[in-house]
């Protein structure tokens, strides 16, 4: 279900066809933990390496942890993106937490990004949905709440689709 955006095909030319096929059939990323996305479950498990093309050997583990969230097992994303000492280990970690409800944690996570290069990216892409990563937290845990509107569930998960591919982007570059 979630399509590659016209600003991410550079993100499919540095992916295997396999691994392309696989996101592209995977259902959007919930706001929440999800559901494990089968088919992704080989192509993860033995790391990415045969699956990322031109990719830095040092940003294997990032993109990985990124991956884990589009198949849906944000605990092993986490068990990843924990022990990462970079800004983009922080951003995965901070969008696990946001999935996961605990809504200050990603915060504090995000606050440890600080003014990374893809955020103006994802908030230009997404038409204001995610104008910056704590405001999208809030936007998020309102919309996930029980009074949660299914037009917003839905923008919400198109921005944090915006978000996994800018930063994938940014990693795969």
């Amino acid at each position: 279900m979630p399509e590659f955006s016209d600003f991410a095909h550079s993100l499919r030319d540095a992916m295997s066809i396999e691994m392309v096929s696989a996101i592209e059939s995977a259902p959007m990323p919930s706001l929440g933990e999800g559901s494990i996305h089968k088919p992704m479950l080989p192509l993860l498990s033995g790391g990415v390496g045969d699956h990322l093309i031109g990719v830095a050997p040092g940003r294997q583990m990032e993109c990985l942890s990124g991956l884990w969230l589009v198949a849906g097992d944000i605990h092993r994303s986490h068990s990843i993106s924990q022990d990462l000492p970079s800004r983009e280990g922080s951003f995965w970690h901070g969008i696990m937490h946001r999935r996961e409800g605990d809504f200050g944690n990603s915060k504090y996570w995000f606050r440890k990004v600080g003014q990374h290069p893809v955020l103006e990216q994802i908030a230009h892409q997404s038409d204001g949905v995610y104008t910056d990563p704590y405001d999208f937290v809030d936007r998020c845990e309102d919309a996930v709440s029980g009074a949660g509107d299914p037009a917003e569930v839905k923008a919400c998960e198109l921005g944090q689709w915006i978000e996994w591919q800018a930063l994938m982007m940014w990693l795969c570059s």
